[in-house]
């Protein structure tokens, strides 16, 4: 794309060269009156209006876009109450100052008050709102660097007045502005095609293996009633059994993840023995890892020792998810949050468990439903080995895992590479955005592209 005939250092890091005619100014010369909001006592019921009431602005609202509804909404006595609370106007700019959202950014196209973690730029003569907006999302990563705090990092009302940024002529903004509305969207469009594209080979994926592990891969099969309500009916050579009948009871086949004081947080170190966590068997990921004991606890914790062919199942947060541990593990013990159990390699194919619990809904409902909830915040060991299972013979197990293995390693090769598209457009944009406000490109004359009629 052409350039600019003349640049000049802007003294700012991100920035880099602009325009010799642009300049850079802080963000409080733009915005007159910069401001936030709080949050009405949550105890008082009154001072909430779900129905009725006037918006109000937390930072999980803010999607890096235009808001046109918040998750909330207060009454008018909160506001006539508290005086920090104002309602703040249309096209208002909205930045996170901390909290999970750390400074994603939006638009208001509603009136709306605002919680405390949101720092507020009300429309300026001075300056587009929408290319203060782009000069925020291409600013991000700066603004995040100046945060302060430990485990929550902080960006403060300060940082955000005295955020130096590029500044063009009005004309030039509204330019820079239709040119990246134009383009966003077309990318936009692009990445939301391609993630429901992922969501199609995912959902895909999950259908075929569930198919296999609970009808099998002859489709002519004799079937029959499994007796169990969420199972339905199986081929009708399989089983229906427990966990608990399908354990190597040779070894030590089931242990829940030490409790209480035999580790804690203040155990964990930074280098050592593996702790196996979560997050482990969440990623299957068996080469890294960030949680480890000493030498000292790791032998004190001797019986919770992890080995290969041991399957690890999450007992909390997501629950039900399992891993195998490879041939090729490291030396390490379970976390709390897992139950470590083995089964009979005599009755049944590890990696055919594995689809069966990752990959189908039926272990999850079945703890719903003998639980009676919907909600299920833990796995206990009793609730592992009665849970049920359809179980073909094993040389049929072999080759359901056998042909698993084959398409869904095709299947997963189809997700990287619609992932990494995915990853490559939005570079692209934060890219394209980051190049249009530093004046990295020219864009005074830019017109769109007049579509056949």
């Amino acid at each position: 794309m052409k350039r600019y005939e003349i640049y000049k250092d802007s003294g700012i890091q991100w920035v880099g060269e602009i325009p010799s005619h642009w300049d850079v100014v802080k963000t409080s010369y733009l915005f007159d009156d910069i401001g936030s909001g709080t949050t009405p006592n949550t105890n008082d019921d009154s001072l909430y209006d779900t129905d009725n009431g006037i918006n109000w602005l937390q930072t999980g609202d803010l999607n890096d876009g235009h808001i046109t509804k918040t998750s909330k909404k207060i009454s008018q006595k909160a506001i006539e109450g508290n005086g920090t609370l104002r309602l703040y106007p249309i096209n208002s700019l909205v930045i996170a100052l901390y909290g999970a959202t750390i400074g994603k950014v939006g638009v208001l196209d509603i009136e709306s008050t605002t919680n405390q973690a949101c720092c507020v730029l009300p429309p300026s003569d001075k300056i587009s709102t929408d290319f203060a907006y782009y000069i925020f999302l291409a600013s991000k990563e700066a603004l995040l660097n100046l945060a302060s705090g430990g485990g929550q990092p902080n960006i403060s009302q300060a940082i955000i007045k005295n955020h130096r940024i590029p500044y063009p002529s009005y004309t030039e903004q509204q330019s820079i502005v239709s040119f990246l509305e134009n383009k966003v969207s077309q990318i936009d469009a692009t990445i939301a095609e391609k993630e429901q594209m992922l969501e199609d080979i995912k959902a895909y994926r999950s259908a075929i293996i569930s198919e296999a592990v609970t009808k099998g891969l002859d489709k002519n099969v004799e079937m029959k009633d499994s007796g169990i309500e969420w199972i339905g009916i199986i081929p009708k050579t399989w089983k229906i059994v427990r966990i608990k009948h399908i354990l190597d009871y040779k070894t030590d086949s089931l242990r829940v993840g030490p409790f209480g004081s035999s580790l804690s947080g203040n155990d964990f170190k930074t280098e050592g023995y593996w702790v196996y966590n979560q997050r482990v068997v969440l990623d299957n990921n068996f080469n890294s890892n960030d949680t480890f004991v000493s030498q000292e606890k790791y032998k004190e914790l001797s019986s919770f020792k992890v080995f290969a062919g041991d399957i690890l199942l999450t007992t909390r947060g997501t629950i039900g998810k399992v891993a195998i541990v490879p041939n090729t593990f490291h030396e390490g013990v379970l976390h709390p949050c897992l139950i470590r159990f083995r089964v009979d390699d005599s009755i049944v194919n590890k990696d055919f468990l594995a689809y069966y619990f990752n990959d189908t809904n039926l272990i999850l409902d079945q703890v719903k439903y003998n639980s009676n909830s919907t909600t299920i915040d833990v796995i206990y060991s009793y609730t592992l080995k009665e849970l049920i299972v359809s179980l073909p013979p094993l040389d049929v197990q072999n080759d359901i895992v056998a042909h698993l293995n084959y398409k869904v390693q095709k299947i997963d090769e189809m997700l990287k590479e619609a992932s990494q598209s995915v990853e490559n457009l939005k570079s692209y944009k934060s890219t394209l955005i980051t190049e249009a406000v530093t004046g990295k490109i020219d864009l005074r004359e830019w017109k769109p592209k007049e579509e056949n009629v």
